[in-house]
This record gives C-alpha cells, sequence and structure tokens, in this order.
C-alpha cells in the first residue's frame, strides 16, 4: 500500500511529497507529478519489455541472415558469437515424437547442442502458436 500521509495526518503528493489540499482522494498535486510518477513506475517494466524485444529481433535478424545466404543450417557456436540467445524465442512446440522446434516470429527451426538445422520460414496458420 502507497502512503499517503505522513505523521502528522496530513495528505502528500505521491511523487514530491507536498501536502495535498483539496479533494480527500486526491494523490497527487498536479498532472506533473501524476505523469512523472506513472513513468518511474513503469519505467522499470517498458525497458524490459524493450530489451526482450531486442534480443528476440537480434535472433530473428540472425536466421533471417542464415536463409538469405541459402542455408537452412548452422553451427550453434557460430551463431553464439554472433549474439544468438537461444533462451529466447517466440514460441515452442515438441510434435507427438518429433523433435523440439523453436520459434522466432515466423522463422522456425530445430536445435540440438552442436548446430541449428531445419530452419525455414513458416507457412500459413503455422504462425500462430497458441
Amino acid at each position: 500500500m502507497v502512503k499517503i500521509q505522513n505523521i502528522a495526518g496530513e495528505r502528500q503528493c505521491l511523487n514530491c511529497g507536498i501536502t495535498l489540499s483539496g479533494r480527500p482522494d486526491k494523490l497527487f498535486c498536479c498532472a506533473r507529478c501524476k505523469n512523472e510518477y506513472h513513468n518511474r513506475i513503469s519505467g522499470a517494466e517498458r525497458r524490459k519489455r524493450d530489451r526482450t524485444f531486442g534480443i528476440l529481433w537480434k535472433n530473428y535478424k540472425l536466421l533471417e541472415l542464415i536463409l538469405d545466404l541459402g542455408s537452412d543450417k548452422t553451427d550453434k557456436r557460430n551463431l553464439l558469437e554472433m549474439g544468438f540467445q537461444p533462451d529466447y524465442v517466440t514460441g515452442h512446440r515438441r510434435p507427438r515424437g518429433g523433435r523440439d522446434e523453436y520459434i522466432c516470429f515466423d522463422i522456425h527451426y530445430n536445435m540440438n547442442e552442436a548446430r541449428l538445422y531445419n530452419i525455414r520460414r513458416a507457412s500459413g496458420l503455422e504462425n500462430f502458436v497458441l
């Protein structure tokens, strides 16, 4: 719970701490303080989301480069050296009796300890993994 009263029982702005007057449910002294407070609270979440998307996008671009070079497989060590992070995927599935399939946006691939293989673009509704 957020503290809005000081020791004397006066209500304080949640952002800057100045004493509030007016409506009893007022939490901020002005619109600027309200915006600053909410930006500060949501900033960490936004930075985490942006960082995750950046990693996914880099993975995607590396996989796309492999496809553009006309290949459907690559050495995992080389990809790791270029910044590929295999823990970041947009989807994962294991078909019955099949191997794990990883998905990065519209690119699907299989992976073992040494390489990524069967790299391909998905077609049709295959993109939508629930």
